[in-house]
């Protein structure tokens, strides 16, 4: 038995493998970049930085995980791997005992203060300066577009495995185990 034969066009598979593969490539690099110059994943970085973001006000524990789109469990990981290297702190939500709130340290600021340049200049490098401005509009245009479209649908943070009762999920350091949308996941209500 062979591999199926793909129900899309040779153009459409070409595109999905450009958007793909140049994603991996840069995440990658950008992964790489930061582990070496501030011992941060990528992922810690962009959280540490949607956090950061915030001021002093500081975020949302679920509304980081849905902009990113993550799984609560996963946020709730990793924030607590930035809590530990004293990046972050998290507290309840004064307006709702069920949320926290992830607020950015002095030495969570002095990190990105740090980090980011490396990091624009590393995406510059890969992406953006192998574009025309005429092409980055264009490619920002159509991806805008299907984000949109895309985050119309159940945030990821709402998924829990087909084998769990579909409740609500817990927000906080609380949050389920669950990985983000698997095969067989089904979205829960807020």
């Amino acid at each position: 038995m062979g591999i199926p034969e793909p129900s899309i066009s040779a153009d459409e598979m070409r595109a999905w493998a450009a958007l793909f593969e140049t994603s991996n490539i840069v995440q990658y690099a950008a992964d790489r970049n930061l582990r070496d110059s501030v011992g941060l994943t990528l992922a810690q970085f962009e959280i540490l930085l949607r956090i950061g973001e915030a001021g002093t006000d500081g975020r949302r524990m679920t509304d980081i995980a849905d902009s990113l789109t993550v799984s609560r469990s996963g946020l709730t990981y990793q924030v607590g791997q930035l809590e530990r290297k004293e990046l972050v702190l998290r507290q309840p939500a004064p307006d709702d005992d069920r949320s926290v709130i992830a607020h950015i340290t002095p030495a969570g600021l002095e990190l990105l203060r740090t980090g980011i340049p490396g990091y624009v200049d590393l995406v510059r490098e890969m992406l953006f300066d192998r574009l025309s401005h005429a092409d980055l509009m264009t490619v920002t245009e159509i991806l805008d577009d299907v984000r949109r479209q895309l985050k119309e649908q159940p945030k990821r943070s709402t998924y829990r495995r087909a084998g769990r009762a579909a409740a609500p999920v817990a927000t906080g350091a609380g949050a389920g185990a669950d990985a983000g949308p698997v095969a067989g996941a089904v979205p829960i209500t807020e």
